[in-house]
């Protein structure tokens, strides 16, 4: 199959300076590509992934690249991670990854509610064997005020007002039940009133809802919280970002934690987002813990 390229790599790899036998999560493992470049410098690495499609994936992946001694899956959201180290691992880890991109497979398989062409699912949960609250629920129950709350804030819709006007009338049609419906309904409403959009029209919504079906935010705090308590002194973070809301959380999490040395934000070269267009909207911030 074709894996999910990692973002940001080699920058991470050099911030990191892995050394034989050190200890390393990755906790968004996807398909492994930050986690093999770590393996094959010799680190130790416990993979961590809501997605178990994606463990499964990654773990083969490692196993068939021969690293498989030096590497641990593990099935838990990363808000665990504080949980994870004391009972899995039982001391201080040198260095934590978390790269909050969604890999490949999931932007574009069917029936994950994920991409704008999935013609069988609106569902966008990481995990469908324990969480509840999917996309479709949130479009088809919540209230215009809901919505305009998920538009506003996560999606910054300029048109929030009216695209839920529109939502909220065609699902009194028939159920909005799959991606493919949803994004045909904010597309039509963009072409129908003459708006232009740099990118698909549908993709701020599309992210806005995945981030509250996934509690995003809330989780991406309770990480950064949790990495003072995990990784060791001159320990080493780095945190992959695709999403203004996620980068401002980051940013503020630094300024206000001085254990945290903060290294300049880094964006993908032009190089990296020619060959890789997924990077094109990734931002890294990493700290030293000191």
């Amino acid at each position: 199959m074709d894996f999910h390229i990692p973002v940001l790599s080699a920058e991470i790899i050099d911030f990191f300076d892995i050394q034989k036998g050190k200890i390393y999560i990755d906790g968004t493992l996807g398909h492994g590509g930050h986690a093999l470049e770590i393996l094959k410098k010799g680190g130790v690495v416990y993979g961590i992934d809501q997605d178990p499609q994606n463990l499964k994936i990654a773990t083969n992946r490692i196993k068939e690249a021969g690293f498989e001694n030096q590497f641990f899956p593990i099935h838990n959201n990363f808000n665990k991670l504080e949980n994870i180290v004391k009972n899995k691992i039982k001391q201080k880890i040198d260095g934590l990854i978390i790269d909050l991109g969604l890999s490949q497979n999931q932007q574009t398989n069917q029936g994950r509610g994920f991409s704008f062409n999935d013609k069988i699912s609106l569902d966008m949960r990481l995990d469908t064997q324990k969480q509840e609250l999917t996309a479709e629920n949130i479009i088809n129950t919540y209230d215009y005020n809901e919505l305009f709350e998920i538009f506003s804030k996560y999606a910054q819709e300029v048109y929030a007002k009216p695209i839920i006007l529109k939502i909220i009338s065609e699902r009194q049609k028939s159920p909005i039940k799959t991606a493919t419906k949803l994004a045909d309904i904010i597309r039509d409403f963009y072409k129908n009133h003459h708006l232009k959009s740099k990118i698909d029209p549908s993709t701020k919504i599309f992210m806005a809802l995945r981030i509250v079906v996934n509690d995003e935010f809330e989780n991406l705090k309770k990480l950064l919280t949790q990495s003072l308590k995990v990784v060791k002194k001159d320990g080493k973070v780095c945190i992959i970002t695709f999403h203004s809301g996620e980068d401002r959380i980051v940013k503020l999490f630094l300024n206000q934690n001085p254990l945290c040395l903060a290294q300049k934000p880094i964006k993908p070269s032009f190089e990296e987002i020619k060959y890789n267009p997924l990077s094109r909207s990734a931002t890294l911030r990493s700290y030293r813990i000191v």
